[in-house]
């Protein structure tokens, strides 16, 4: 194989995205806006129950989808990688307090 070859096949070889948390806060602010806001959620023990899934999915879920990944608004290729959206809720998610004496936690 000569080296003409092995630069033709590589031309069709896709990498996944090398994606961090900074790059994607630089690339779409709002992100940022939603770590801090999600860090400050707290189960303040007021109610009954506290549902961090309920919170996540009715609140917090769906701006997400407009920001990152395949539906995101941002036509820029970072942003709108799967990866990045996996990282993003990562990253999001676990801000949110432990569920407590929800449908979720059985116990």
């Amino acid at each position: 194989m000569v080296l003409d070859d092995v630069t033709d096949e590589a031309a069709d070889i896709t990498v996944a995205p090398i994606v961090t948390w900074e790059a994607l806060t630089e690339r779409e602010p709002r992100l940022a806006q939603m770590y801090t806001e999600i860090s400050h959620v707290t189960d303040d023990k007021t109610s009954a129950t506290f549902c961090a899934n309920r919170l996540w999915y009715i609140q917090f879920e769906p701006r997400l989808l407009n920001l990152v990944g395949t539906r995101a608004e941002m036509p820029d290729k970072l942003v709108r990688a799967p990866e990045a959206y996996t990282l993003a809720r990562r990253t999001l998610y676990r801000l949110l307090p432990d569920c407590r004496s929800c449908v979720c936690v059985p116990w």
